[in-house]
Formats: structure tokens, C-alpha cells, sequence
């Protein structure tokens, strides 16, 4: 066999050539491969970009809005205090003092004593529980003291009774006028939102009397008490009150001897129907017959 150097040469050559080309060829292919895996990659990372930009903002809601008809600035009345006791009867969510006595027939006002009462170092005036018999307290009423702490002369000045309703608000102010003893009239009159009444003492020869008034001066009821002197009150009296004609009986004070509680009460009583402005009045002539004839009744009975 003989070697042609010349063209063995050129054959090897030709077979370098073609491994050469071969290899490039893979190593295009190779780069090609990962040049598309990188824009893969990179597409798929800008597709998450975008998705989480474009992703809903989710809010976490830490608190609730303020809800409902904000008109009224009255607070809520509480469900369960110490002080209080609530049933759940629709006119606890009042937006005036007159709207706790719907619904209700007779109050039990008590007077509100405890140690400090009885040795006189209270720092505020006397208190008193306005409540449902057996019941729920509707209002706690106090005495402003620095308007009562003097009586001089037979001169008995003014008071104001701050009624306050189960949340704390003020339901009613009850104000009485300063008198004369035994020369002027004694007089309170009722304000809620508004100027409810009045009720005036009459003059009267045979006994206790009172006439009960509307925001507009007109009469709505007479008060009548026991025949007998105001400095001789009996210690258990009962009140009638008359509609303005006379025709027939509209509610009944009774200021009676209570064993559970161990004092005297009022005990005011109406129909259930009647009027809420008129219940509001009514309370406040309770409070004044108290001031007038059982005050006095109530400290000899503790002694």
C-alpha cells in the first residue's frame, strides 16, 4: 500500500473540518437553548411583577365605622352596670328624657341614704332613685346643694334636681323658685330639650293644693292633698290628681311607710297611657310635695 502524502493530508483536513463545524454547530445550539431558557426565565419574572402589581390591595379593617343616625349626641345606654337595672323594653333607646316613662305606670321615688347622709358630710345634695316598683331604676335625681344650704327668716331659696337617665345624660332639670314662707306661692317647672311645664301652688284654706301647667301656661290637672294644715302633714298621705274639669281622677301620689326599703316613698301611679309629658310633670310635683311636707317626715324618722 503506498502513502500519498498530499492527499492523506487533504483528507484529514476535510474530517478536522467537519468536527470543527459539527462542534460550533452544537455550541450555537447550546447557547441558543440557553439564551432562550434566560428569556424565559426573565419573561416569567417580569409576568410575576406584573401580577403582583397589578394584584388587589387587600385592606385589613382593624375597626368598624361609626354607624347609624348621628343627630342626637344622647350616648347608648348600657346593656349591664352596677348602679342601674335594665330590662330591654323600646323606649331605653330614648333621645329625650320624657320618652323613659312610656310604657310606665307607677314610679317608686326613694330617697338615696347612707353613712355619709346620715352624718351630714355628704359633699353633694340629696339624691334620689326614681324606679319601677319592684323594678328597673329609670332615674337618679340630685339635689344641687349649694342653692339649699341656708334657710333663714322663713326664707327657703331655690334648688335645681338634675335628673339624669340610666347612660348618664341629664333627662330632666327640675328648678324651683325661692319663696317667702307662708306668703308666696311655691313653683318648679320641668325642662327636658325643651321647657315641658310648670307646677304652681294654690292658695288654698283646706288643704294642700296644686295646679299643674303645659309649656303654654294652659291648666292640665289639679293636685289635691289631705284636709289638713302643711305643718300637721300626716307621716302616710295620699294625693289626688283631678283633670283641670273635675270630671274624673287622672293619678295618685301616695307618700307611704316601705318595709323592704325601711324609709318612706312615693309612690306615683297613673294610667299607662297617659301622657309622657304629663308623667314628666307629675314627677316633678312629687318632688316638690317631698320638698313642702315629707322632708321633715323623713329626718324625724331617722332618729
Amino acid at each position: 500500500m503506498s502513502f500519498t502524502p498530499g492527499r492523506d493530508t487533504a483528507r484529514y483536513t476535510e474530517a478536522e473540518s467537519t468536527m470543527m463545524m459539527e462542534r460550533n454547530y452544537a455550541q450555537q445550539l447550546n447557547g441558543s437553548n440557553d439564551e432562550q431558557s434566560s428569556a424565559t426565565a426573565t419573561s416569567s419574572a417580569g409576568t410575576q411583577m406584573e401580577l403582583q402589581e397589578n394584584a388587589p390591595v387587600t385592606t385589613v379593617i382593624m375597626l368598624q365605622p361609626a354607624g347609624g343616625d348621628s343627630r342626637f349626641s344622647r350616648r347608648p345606654i348600657p346593656v349591664n352596670t352596677v348602679d342601674w337595672v335594665s330590662t330591654p323594653r323600646p323606649q331605653l333607646n330614648a333621645s329625650s328624657g320624657t320618652q323613659f316613662l312610656a310604657g310606665v305606670e307607677q314610679l317608686e321615688i326613694q330617697q338615696i341614704v347612707d353613712l355619709s347622709t346620715l352624718l351630714g358630710r355628704t359633699e353633694r345634695g340629696t339624691q334620689y332613685r326614681v324606679k319601677v316598683p319592684r323594678a328597673e331604676t329609670l332615674f337618679l335625681a340630685t339635689e344641687s346643694k349649694w342653692e339649699t344650704q341656708s334657710r333663714m327668716f322663713g326664707w327657703y331659696k331655690g334648688y335645681v334636681l338634675n335628673v339624669l337617665d340610666p347612660c348618664g345624660e341629664t333627662a330632666f332639670v327640675i328648678r324651683k323658685d325661692p319663696s317667702l314662707m307662708h306668703v308666696s306661692r311655691e313653683k318648679i317647672t320641668v325642662e327636658s330639650t325643651d321647657l315641658i311645664g310648670s307646677v304652681e301652688q294654690n292658695f288654698s284654706l283646706i288643704g294642700p293644693s296644686f295646679t299643674v301647667y303645659n309649656a303654654s301656661k294652659e291648666p292640665l290637672c289639679n293636685i289635691y292633698g289631705p284636709n289638713i294644715c302643711g305643718c300637721c302633714m300626716y307621716k302616710e298621705a295620699q294625693f289626688q290628681v283631678i283633670s283641670s274639669d273635675g270630671s274624673h281622677q287622672v293619678a295618685t301620689l301616695m307618700h307611704q311607710w316601705d318595709h323592704l326599703t325601711v324609709d318612706y316613698i312615693l309612690l306615683l301611679t297613673f294610667p299607662i297611657e297617659t301622657d309622657v309629658k304629663l308623667k314628666s310633670l307629675l314627677l316633678g310635683a312629687s318632688f316638690l310635695i317631698e320638698y313642702l311636707y315629707f322632708e321633715r317626715i323623713r329626718r324625724a324618722s331617722r332618729r
